[in-house]
């Protein structure tokens, strides 16, 4: 069929037109997809905690509690959700870095970085038993968050230089190492079951982010808060719990629908 010239030039310029569209709304997808798609986070309220550097936290469903670590003072730390002190455990470490709750035997694993070693505790502070850790330790970037699932397996993650995230099995034998490039730092792990991935603190880009090994990131979220170290995400209720270590703050966030 001809067309005049003018009528052939307009059809290109409107093809053009919509191809750009077509880019930009594809654009437009990703970016939403990571942010959030339809969730907002909403900050609740602010505590303040009587511990020198939190540097952990983590969920402990036989006492609907939280738990955390002290890089200042070495002590394990059980809080309730307003940040006040239930109870300080006999173990004194050194440099803790991470602690999680093991819902099977009721115990607690805590991460040593300065020494590179996991060690697990009794509910009332006895040392159980003490890994190595195949992750250096040098310039204040090894391990850092852990957590633990229903199945034995322990996640931890190596703090920056790089960040990397470790799966192990009972036995501290390596399950997977993935480098972590999305974010300058990663310094707390927890899991969420409905969304099937992991989210993420980093204190230095003052976010989080849900993160799973096939996918990468899905969602960030800004926390404007500084030095996160430390986070707990509670699914029935879409709140999340997050320690700030240079505020000695206990944070409340709740997941909204738009």
């Amino acid at each position: 069929v001809f067309l005049p010239l003018f009528l052939r030039n307009t059809l290109k310029i409107f093809l053009i037109l919509v191809l750009i569209g077509v880019i930009l709304a594809a654009c437009s997808t990703d970016e939403s997809s990571i942010t959030g798609n339809h969730t907002s986070l909403v900050l609740i309220d602010t505590y303040d905690l009587d511990i020198p550097e939190p540097s952990d936290l983590c969920f402990d469903g036989n006492t609907n509690s939280l738990w955390t670590v002290s890089d200042n003072s070495n002590l394990v730390y059980n809080i309730d959700f307003e940040g006040n002190i239930l109870q300080i455990l006999s173990y004194i470490g050194e440099d803790l870095e991470g602690i999680t709750h093991d819902p099977v035997t009721n115990s607690f694993w805590i991460v040593e970085e300065l020494a590179s070693e996991c060690i697990n505790i009794s509910n009332s502070g006895e040392e159980l038993a003490r890994y190595d850790l195949p992750i250096p330790s040098g310039s204040n970037s090894g391990a850092e968050g852990i957590f633990i699932n229903d199945q034995n397996i322990i996640f931890i993650l190596k703090e920056k230089n790089p960040g990397i995230f470790y799966s192990f099995d009972s036995d501290f034998n390596v399950l997977e190492e993935i480098q972590l490039d999305f974010a300058n730092d990663f310094s707390g792990i927890t899991y969420d079951e409905i969304r099937s991935g992991f989210w993420i603190v980093s204190d230095e880009n003052e976010s989080i982010y849900l993160w799973d090994q096939i996918n990468g990131v899905r969602e960030q979220y800004s926390l404007n808060l500084p030095k996160a170290e430390g986070i707990v995400f509670i699914a029935e209720t879409n709140t999340f719990y997050i320690v700030s270590d240079s505020e000695q703050k206990l944070y409340e966030f709740h997941l909204e629908e738009r």
